[in-house]
């Protein structure tokens, strides 16, 4: 056997074992998440998740699209911007985006992209209801789960290539997925952990930023309705019970006020 390959199959074991870690919650290595409290090994760096979301968004607006009315555009910007200053996470810009499509959805992508449809705003009546939805995608950013899953989703092949800095080549790869295969993994399923952990870190995003908290349990009753109709909305397809979640809040509410 050559040394190279004999390295090659070394550098390997060594990712594979380092994704199955990182896959399995059990990675005591990494930085510390101040948003989990935790100390977590992600592979992709800041910049290669920005650049990451930045082919994303250019998939997504290709085949979504962007709103063009300044005025809800601006208020989006306004209260999504007043929230994001009180992520834990700061070290990239929030983007906020309006998409034009009379559907019940919210979304981010890696590096701090995040949009919400205007069907969802028409149903949402107050700025703290809005803060609410951009709060909890803002805690999915804050605490990296985006990213978390585009590295589990991806793969070894892909994970080298970060790991070994082939940045081009991991983008190349992204963008040759095709906006369907982006949008899907863009819209699948969170844990349920993930999903409880962002309403909460919502929550203490709002309560930093100055918002009634109660707006986060009315942007829950108003996701409950829509979803009463017989056809869920995408945003609640693969999320915890709403009322599960409207419970939990309530709870993290109480507890704000002892």
């Amino acid at each position: 056997m050559s040394f190279k390959v004999e390295l090659d199959m070394n550098i390997k074991i060594i990712l594979t074992f380092l994704i199955a870690v990182t896959m399995s919650g059990c990675a005591s290595l990494g930085s510390y998440n101040a948003a989990t409290g935790r100390q977590e090994l992600i592979f992709i760096s800041t910049p290669q998740e920005v650049a990451m979301g930045q082919t994303v968004h250019k998939q997504i607006t290709a085949t979504e699209k962007l709103s063009k009315d300044s005025e809800l555009i601006a208020r989006v910007n306004r209260i999504g911007k007043k929230v994001a200053s009180a992520s834990d996470r700061q070290d990239y810009q929030y983007h906020f985006y309006v998409i034009e499509k009379n559907e019940i959805n919210a979304y981010t992508v890696p590096g701090g992209g995040i949009y919400i449809y205007t069907g969802l705003l028409n149903e949402l009546k107050s700025d703290d209801e809005i803060a609410a939805v951009l709060g909890h995608e803002i805690g999915h950013c804050a605490a990296r789960h985006t990213v978390k899953k585009f590295q589990a989703a991806l793969g070894y092949d892909f994970l080298s290539e970060i790991v070994l800095s082939k940045v081009d080549q991991q983008m190349q790869q992204l963008a040759a997925m095709g906006s369907g295969a982006v949008m899907t993994l863009v819209t699948s399923a969170y844990s349920r952990s993930d999903e409880y952990q962002a309403d909460q870190l919502g929550l203490k995003y709002m309560r930093r930023a100055g918002y009634d908290l109660n707006g986060m349990v009315k942007s829950f009753e108003v996701l409950a309705k829509e979803g009463g109709g017989g056809s869920t909305p995408l945003i609640l397809r693969t999320h915890p019970y709403i009322a599960d979640r409207i419970k939990a809040v309530k709870e993290e509410i109480a507890k704000s006020h002892n």
